[in-house]
């Protein structure tokens, strides 16, 4: 029997990003005595570079030292080891393109394939049913030509979803000037040169969006408007390797309040600098028990972080690689680059114009601001009730997936299986992906999320008689 045929040894990946593409390689490398069949299903036309790594622009750089961004938990060098096939001089510390990332990521999967006595069928198209077998064991996975697969297995890696719109709908909205899609290169590239752009937010993304707009005129204005007007921190210059496993002695005993962590960690970092080391070792040896902090906080501490503390963790833990820092901070020390501080009020066309309405921090002043564009990079929407992409809107309606209580993603259990709307275990039906921050916290970096989709993989293959039924 060809192993597509029978769903008892299928699993259906939906999303071949970093989450899903690594699942499958897992799968791939672990089934020795069990061969399966995968199905990889993914809108793009390529596998394995997702949202972060489409881009061929080498002017986006990882955020994170190639020594800490193997594909592989147990193969720590193997990133860097790809890099030396490419250029002798790339070392753990250096910061490459994300193209090259996504050229590794899609090696990785053929070179899994390669080596595997499983099967892999890569199929382009979109996902947007999940639903139920009739034998209540198996899913039917139908996509929108009308295909559909049945599975004993799936897992959802749909990645990122788009940041929800920053006021109600207008005919703004519907505009050109407007680009809801921060990752929309082409509509960035056709903005009009001799008009200043606002950027909503200022982290990654807007950074992002800031260097593909400067790339094409160095010379225009950018407006990166914040609540807060924060500036992303930069990486020192030759990283550091991850600190060990053992848990921060300074944090032992301390009542599970945000007010006692933040004040124990502000304190360690004070520490630190005054003789002389630096404070990005305080966070980076947080951050391998990041999960087991957040786990103990009770929902109500973790909504405090949310509304008071997170703008300020994410500017010091999510850090811009060395080169991208400075490019920024050159920018805003010449005036090119603007940080502005408040809340959006408006957005009104205005002639060939655009006004943007700002509600400066502090105060009543408000600011006008007259621009050609407006991006939106405030952020992905992880409020599964607003999203509308068909395949989540079926889960979410059908009650098979729900909401954790901070609406930052998807409930799950301890093997990575969705929690449906009456609190049991949709077994077999599995979430990997930026949404596992409600149980992690920590979840949308390449050094977490490899290592939960080498757990999933363990999950699938290793969870429930039925599975090892139909092996046989």
């Amino acid at each position: 029997m060809n192993a597509f045929s029978d769903p008892r040894r299928t699993i259906v990946i939906v999303g071949a990003g970093f989450s899903g593409t690594l699942t499958a390689v897992n799968l791939l490398r672990t089934a020795a005595e069990t061969a399966v069949s995968i199905v990889l299903i993914e809108r793009r036309s390529r596998f394995g570079r997702g949202l972060a790594y489409q881009t061929w622009d080498d002017n986006l750089l990882l955020n994170v030292p190639a020594g800490n961004m193997s594909a592989l938990p147990d193969a720590p060098g193997h990133f860097v080891k790809y890099l030396n096939g490419i250029d002798p001089a790339l070392h753990a510390g250096s910061f490459v393109s994300r193209r090259i990332y996504g050229d590794y990521l899609e090696q990785c999967l053929v070179a899994a394939e390669q080596v595997s006595d499983s099967m892999l069928r890569k199929l382009s198209g979109d996902v947007v049913s999940v639903h139920r077998g009739e034998s209540g064991r198996a899913f039917v996975v139908t996509l929108a030509n009308g295909e559909t697969i049945a599975a004993t297995r799936v897992v959802l890696a749909p990645g990122h979803f788009p940041p929800s719109d920053p006021l109600p709908p207008s005919d703004f909205l519907r505009s050109r000037a407007y680009i809801a899609n921060p990752w929309d290169f082409d509509a960035l590239d056709h903005t009009d040169p001799a008009r200043p752009v606002a950027i909503l937010g200022a982290g990654h993304t807007a950074v992002d969006v800031l260097f593909r707009l400067t790339s094409h005129d160095d010379a225009r204005k950018i407006y990166l408007i914040s609540r807060r007007g924060l500036v992303t921190q930069g990486h020192r210059f030759a990283p550091k390797p991850p600190p060990g496993a053992a848990f921060p002695e300074y944090l032992r005993g301390i009542p599970a309040t945000i007010r006692a962590t933040v004040r124990a960690v502000r304190r360690e970092a004070e520490r630190r600098v005054a003789v002389g080391a630096d404070w990005r070792d305080v966070i980076n040896a947080l951050r391998p028990h990041t999960a087991a902090i957040w786990r103990r906080l009770p929902v109500g501490e973790r909504r405090k972080f949310l509304a008071r503390i997170v703008p300020f963790w994410d500017i010091h833990r999510h850090r811009l690689a060395p080169a991208a820092f400075f490019r920024l901070e050159q920018m805003r020390r010449s005036g090119q680059v603007e940080s502005v501080s408040g809340r959006v009020q408006s957005i009104e066309p205005h002639g060939a114009e655009t006004i943007v309405v700002v509600r400066e921090r502090g105060g009543e002043k408000l600011r006008r601001l007259a621009v050609g564009a407006v991006v939106n990079c405030t952020g992905p929407n992880y409020d599964i009730a607003t999203i509308k992409l068909p395949l989540i809107a079926q889960l979410r309606d059908e009650g098979l997936v729900s909401q954790d209580p901070l609406k930052l993603g998807l409930r799950i259990d301890e093997n990575y299986e969705v929690i449906d709307r009456d609190g049991a275990r949709v077994h077999g039906l599995f979430y990997i992906g930026p949404m596992l921050k409600a149980s992690f916290w920590e979840a949308i970096a390449i050094p977490e999320l490899r290592v939960h989709a080498a757990n999933i993989a363990k999950s699938i293959l290793t969870g429930g008689h039925d599975w090892a039924r139909a092996s046989n």
